[in-house]
């Protein structure tokens, strides 16, 4: 796998990749990934292509997905890391 360029965002870090008859397309934020797989295709063969199918409409569900995935991160991380209060007292044996 090969990368073969970037596209611009403010938000989030966006690489195109080359591989195997597929440009897989990886976004990252706040140490979260996506990826989304494209075939090759007459009408999908550079990263011109990618771009053009990469339109705004899609970044902004990207980004929606994110916002979902760290709500759901947040919640596990409160629900099975969080410390009990300071009120409650291991047993002592």
């Amino acid at each position: 796998m090969r990368i073969i360029g970037r596209l611009p965002h403010p938000e989030m870090q966006i690489t195109v990749f080359s591989n195997d008859g597929r440009f897989p397309v990886q976004f990252e934020l706040l140490g979260q990934t996506q990826q989304y797989r494209f075939r090759h295709a007459p009408e999908l063969k550079n990263l011109g292509d990618i771009a053009r199918i990469v339109d705004e409409q899609f970044k902004a569900e990207v980004l929606a997905t994110f916002k979902h995935m760290r709500a759901t991160q947040a919640r596990v991380v409160e629900q099975h890391l969080t410390p009990p209060p300071a009120d409650e007292l291991p047993e002592i044996i």
